[in-house]
């Protein structure tokens, strides 16, 4: 009976590891298929998706800011006039009165006062009228300013309109001209002329020896008794 007992035995403990191999073996497949499942599943190695917000809330942008009411400017057509002693260099300027819907309407009827600079440090002032359109026109002598050849001359310009509201072309804006010494130009002298002397149709008189012309006759022999 105690081989028959040991035999049991062994049989009894060969299946137990076959048991605890399987369930080993299960549990296996069961964790791998638990990390699986917790694995992320993009494996995609390429750069992450940008996302760009655009915000449609403008609430924090700056409006535009809108046009002072009164506006004005100043210029010269010629920037480099000639100088000579009886020139005048017209400085034109305009004042502009911005309505409630922005558009410009020419402020007629204002005093306008044109202040030059000259380089020399002195300064001479013009007065005009605007027209209604919101020009005025400033006629500036330089006649005696021969120093200022050659170099910048400024113009500031002061507006007042018939009800008391003003605007002023400041050093930063103001118009400015430079006069220039314009060399003479050589003019062109008459093309001369040649006359002929003489009397017109006059007969040539012919001198020397006039031999005629023509074929001689033949030569008489003289006879006897003739």
């Amino acid at each position: 009976m105690q081989p028959l007992n040991g035999l049991k035995g062994r049989a009894s403990l060969s299946l137990y590891l076959k048991c605890g191999a399987i369930l080993l073996l299960f549990a296996l497949s069961v964790l791998i298929v638990a990390c699986s499942s917790s694995a992320p599943t993009d494996t995609s190695l390429g750069d992450p998706t940008v996302t760009v917000t655009i915000n449609l809330n403008q609430s924090n942008s700056s409006p535009t800011p809108p046009l002072p009411p009164y506006t004005c400017g100043a210029w010269v057509t010629n920037t480099t006039p000639a100088y000579n002693t009886t020139s005048v260099v017209e400085v034109y300027a305009k004042f502009i009165h911005n309505d409630a819907n922005d558009n410009p309407v020419g402020v007629g009827g204002a005093s306008a006062t044109a202040t030059v600079l000259w380089p020399d440090g002195s300064t001479s002032t013009v007065t005009a009228t605007t027209t209604s359109d919101g020009l005025a026109v400033f006629p500036v002598a330089i006649s005696s300013k021969a120093d200022a050849i050659n170099k910048v001359v400024l113009v500031t310009v002061t507006f007042t309109s018939p009800d008391g509201h003003s605007c002023t072309v400041n050093q930063n804006q103001a118009a400015y001209f430079t006069l220039v010494i314009v060399s003479p130009t050589a003019t062109k002298g008459p093309t001369p002329t040649t006359t002929a002397t003489g009397t017109p149709g006059g007969t040539a008189t012919p001198t020397g020896t006039v031999r005629p012309t023509g074929t001689p006759g033949p030569k008489r022999t003289p006879t006897a008794g003739n």
